[in-house]
């Protein structure tokens, strides 16, 4: 009997493992645009292409839409979660404060090694070029979110970078923008080195403000 459990065990851990692995290059194809807005997510098809039986495919795009990265729309099927101008209003309600509270907590709790790791991203981006810097706000954003030192917050902010990745990267292709934004992150950077914690939140909560405003003013969202 043990050996039988011990296979159905073994089956379990695999089912469990190529779940997974589906969830992390569908997720993956969402944020970039591979799989856009509104697109519908067909199961069987999905299936076919990944070489495996519906159940996997189908345990995935349930753990996507708990990310509200895909909608479950009753008797019509999986799709690509297509965000709102209310979406976006909520999100970066929440991203400002919890943002603003980590730039605030990092000032404050910053260790010598994190200082260096975040003053050598600055200097990388000073000379990079503009596809560069995308990568590199990217980079500075979730440096700050773990210096803050702390796990929860962290795990809320992987999820809202998630849902706003495409139009991070799509703003960041406008190069005036992108250079007000390196300008913004400077002034972070100069209040979190001066240890300035007030500052350091109200810098970092203006500059996520902005962000929102330009999706709105770029035309990024109905």
């Amino acid at each position: 009997m043990s050996g039988v459990d011990e296979m159905a065990k073994t089956r379990l851990i695999k089912h469990s493992s190529l779940s997974y692995k589906i969830y992390g290059v569908l997720k993956e194809q969402i944020i970039n645009e591979e799989l856009k807005a509104g697109e519908r997510l067909l199961d069987d098809e999905l299936a076919s292409n990944f070489g495996v039986s519906r159940t996997p495919v189908r345990e995935a795009l349930t753990r996507l839409s708990s990310e509200s990265l895909v909608e479950i729309v009753p008797r019509g099927g999986f799709y690509v979660r297509k965000l709102s101008r209310e979406d976006i209003e909520e999100i970066y309600e929440i991203r400002k404060v919890l943002e603003g509270l980590a730039a605030r907590k990092v000032a404050l709790l910053i260790s010598d090694r994190e200082m260096e790791r975040l003053s050598a991203l600055f200097e990388k981006a000073r000379f990079s070029t503009y596809k560069e810097r995308i990568e590199l706000d990217v980079k500075l954003h979730n440096l700050i979110i773990k210096s803050c030192h702390n796990k929860r917050l962290a795990r809320i902010m992987s999820n809202l970078y998630s849902l706003i990745h495409i139009f991070r990267v799509r703003i960041g292709k406008n190069k005036e923008i992108l250079e007000e934004a390196f300008c913004d992150h400077q002034a972070i950077f100069q209040a979190i080195k001066m240890r300035d914690a007030e500052k350091a939140e109200r810098m970092m909560m203006e500059h996520v403000e902005r962000s929102k405003n330009y999706i709105f003013e770029m035309g990024l969202i109905e």
